[in-house]
């Protein structure tokens, strides 16, 4: 989901319309991807680890958005999947995380989810699960599956990047190891269902081999 700050300097708009423009870009585009398709599962990378070290009045804004989505629960009541935040949360105080909480409670016995990955590292998830294993004598895949913050979820079989950088950006590290990776030069603000419905007939052409 990058180049939200972008669009708000392009379009002379301020971050909070940009970001909140941005955060209902994921409910829609996820309705429709849902709604479309027979896909479970959408992972969107809203916040980074790094991006922490950004200003405060920015992860303020931020703050204020995600506390405005997380109480307007009737049109969350309203959504054909669940939402799921995955991430170190703390930053976010205790108020933000028992609206959470009670946000994930919602459309809990939908087969659909979307998860949200805030103040997110695909670096700490790894070294994570090392330091809880440190001493451990046997590493197989499984037991690193079952300590990841992912550990409930399939790895990606898409990944699209907004923004027109052409890389990762500490994102599901070790779960990417076969997705097909797709890049835009649009900011996300401006990514529309018809561009997510090119990237997926594209997809659906490749022969993917799994290293066979």
């Amino acid at each position: 989901m990058d180049g939200n700050n972008r669009w708000s300097k392009k379009n002379s708009q301020s971050k909070i319309k940009s970001y909140s423009k941005g955060a209902q870009k994921l409910l829609t585009i996820s309705k429709k991807i849902f709604d479309n398709y027979n896909v479970e599962y959408i992972s969107a990378f809203a916040l980074s680890n790094n991006n922490l070290n950004r200003s405060k009045s920015l992860i303020d804004i931020l703050k204020k958005i995600l506390k405005n989505s997380l109480d307007d629960e009737q049109s969350i009541l309203k959504l054909n999947f669940q939402i799921i935040f995955l991430g170190d949360l703390i930053f976010l105080g205790k108020d933000l995380n028992k609206k959470i909480i009670k946000i994930q409670n919602i459309n809990r016995s939908k087969k659909q989810k979307l998860i949200i990955f805030l103040n997110y590292s695909g670096r700490k998830d790894i070294n994570l699960f090392y330091t809880k294993n440190i001493n451990s004598s046997f590493f197989n895949l499984k037991l690193i599956n079952k300590h990841l913050l992912t550990k409930n979820i399939p790895d990606p079989e898409i990944l699209i990047r907004t923004g027109g950088h052409q890389r990762i950006s500490d994102f599901m590290l070790y779960q990417i190891a076969f997705t097909e990776l797709f890049f835009l030069k649009k900011l996300w603000p401006d990514i529309s269902f018809t561009n997510v419905t090119k990237i997926i007939n594209n997809y659906k052409l490749i022969n993917r081999k799994f290293g066979l």
